[in-house]
């Protein structure tokens, strides 16, 4: 996996979707809720993003 570096990795889970919000992208409530953070989830930014939990797709959506 790769990021571009605009997006340091280092950022707590907060800030990554305080981030994405900001830049205009969407989250499903499903994912937030503390059981499914750590399940397969989808985040839209100018396009769907996936990954195995909520943090891998938040960074690639934001890479």
């Amino acid at each position: 996996m790769w990021y571009n570096g605009d997006i340091n990795t280092n950022f707590s889970l907060q800030e990554l979707i305080s981030i994405l919000l900001k830049r205009g992208g969407r989250i499903d409530k499903y994912y937030l809720q503390e059981w499914n953070r750590n399940k397969h989830a989808t985040v839209y930014l100018k396009g769907w993003f996936g990954g195995k939990n909520i943090r891998e797709a938040l960074l690639k959506a934001l890479a």
